[in-house]
């Protein structure tokens, strides 16, 4: 029940806030780049690009269900891997995409939710593998990165209160 009660405190928290993205953006780290970026047309969850060796994924935050569509990707391990995080649906909360160890969702939320708005709730360090800025609603972004060993890794949005509802898994083949 009191993990219950801080869900909704942590969604009320995040619903209240009328000026998202009016800060500063966040500096990041060199594995992890995200620029806002348009976008013309849906493209596939995943491509590979046999002319630069880059895995191509995109993944759409799907507002009305809380939720990443696909909620499953795979690439290889030690590929590059580019990825779009498409917030199309205007008029919504802000979202953003991280890659993190297993088992480390809950921490690096609530030490996002410390670093605030202006670190794109964003806690960096050995644990966060990769993620974006914050995405406005009606825009993209991206960021591109190395997969990491072998195994399956939990991404997350790390908004306020997103991530026991927003979240899938890589899986990075061998």
């Amino acid at each position: 029940m009191r993990n219950m009660s801080m869900v909704v405190c942590l969604l009320a928290m995040a619903c209240s806030n009328p000026n998202e993205n009016t800060r500063p953006a966040p500096q990041q780290s060199a594995s992890a780049v995200a620029a806002p970026r348009a976008s013309a047309a849906p493209a596939p969850a995943t491509s590979a690009s046999a002319a630069t060796g880059v895995v191509e994924l995109r993944v759409t935050a799907q507002a009305a269900q809380m939720a990443f569509e696909p909620t499953e990707l795979t690439v290889p391990a030690g590929s590059t891997v580019h990825l779009v995080l498409d917030n199309q649906k205007p008029g919504v909360l802000p979202h953003n995409w991280a890659l993190v160890m297993p088992g480390t969702e809950a921490k690096l939320a609530a030490d996002g939710l410390k670093n605030g708005e202006a670190a794109s709730y964003v806690a960096e360090g050995p644990d966060m593998l990769a993620y974006t800025k914050l995405v406005p609603a009606g825009s993209t972004g991206e960021v591109t990165f190395k997969a990491p060993a072998a195994g399956k890794y939990p991404y997350i949005c790390t908004y306020p209160g997103h991530y026991v509802m927003m979240k899938g898994v890589l899986t990075v083949t061998p």
